[in-house]
């Protein structure tokens, strides 16, 4: 037996009527008829009299309507709890984002949610894989593609940008100069064949005699290899702007400058904790006016 079954009967239980159980459960009276027949049929035993004045409980009816109450108040009770949850701003809340961006925006402004939303967990899963959001692997994404499909709410909430940069160190060995353009003499840090799409494929087209010093698969050990004078190498403005041991060779509207969209699945967006992690995310994340030097 399903709890639909005993909603019909509390319905017919409380009006005395096929048309108004119909009426307030937004079906047709045959089909209210049609599941009090059937409860009867799997209960063995005859709920209702039923008369042209309309149905009345019977002896046994009158015995099931309690127990029905008390599993239609579970039920409620049910429903009020995981909405109450809903409106609250509590529970867990996962995203998903690369690893550059969940390293340098959204971790160090993490006492910013817990001190708004103390009743709020936050899970951070850093990957250059796209999750999939429809299968619950996170709850809301910042990506810097914006889905082509999908049952998805999508905001453009700001921008990723990179350039290029060398230390201060090489850049007085080498003499070099912003806006550099002629990497024939440059010494490159780049990414691993296996990620080189992340960065890489700038050099392959725009410094094509130029050297390949060093390759890693992390952003924090590229950067730090730049810093320590290896060479040139991409990085994130965000935090290398302004490293005052730095130097920006290539602006990022000449490398890397992308939108950045905040994602989550449209049955998520009417939960608290979900509303309050996106307008947190949208609130720090790097605006465009923030990209130039």
């Amino acid at each position: 037996m399903e709890w639909d079954d005993f909603k019909h009967f509390l319905a017919v239980a409380r009006s005395g009527s096929l048309s108004e159980a119909a009426r307030a459960l937004k079906t047709s009276a045959a089909t209210v008829g049609r599941r009090i027949a059937a409860l009867e049929q799997r209960l063995g035993a005859r709920l209702f009299d039923r008369a042209q004045t309309g149905y009345t409980l019977t002896e046994s009816g009158e015995a099931i309507r309690l127990k029905a109450e008390e599993i239609e108040e579970a039920v409620l009770s049910v429903e009020r709890e995981a909405f109450g949850r809903d409106l609250r701003a509590t529970g867990k809340v996962r995203v998903a984002t690369a690893e550059d961006i969940g390293a340098l925006v959204i971790a160090p402004r993490l006492d910013e949610i817990r001190r708004s939303c103390p009743g709020i967990v936050l899970e951070l899963v850093s990957s250059w894989d796209v999750v999939n959001l429809t299968r619950r692997e996170a709850d809301i994404a910042v990506r810097t593609v914006r889905p082509a499909r999908g049952d998805f709410v999508v905001r453009q909430v700001g921008v990723w940008n990179c350039a290029i940069y060398v230390s201060k160190q090489y850049a007085a060995e080498h003499k070099l100069k912003p806006r550099l353009y002629d990497f024939r003499n440059i010494d490159i840090i780049t990414w691993t064949e296996e990620s080189d799409f992340r960065g890489g494929d700038w050099f392959d087209k725009n410094a094509r005699g130029a050297s390949v010093v060093f390759a890693a698969n992390s952003r924090h050990v590229q950067y730090a290899a730049c810093k320590a004078g290896l060479g040139a190498a991409i990085l994130p403005c965000i935090t290398a702007d302004r490293d005052p041991d730095l130097v920006r060779l290539v602006p990022p509207e000449r490398v890397r400058s992308v939108d950045l969209w905040l994602v989550a699945h449209h049955d998520l967006i009417r939960t608290a904790r979900v509303r309050a992690v996106m307008d947190f995310l949208a609130d720090i994340v790097p605006r465009r006016a923030q990209s130039g030097r």
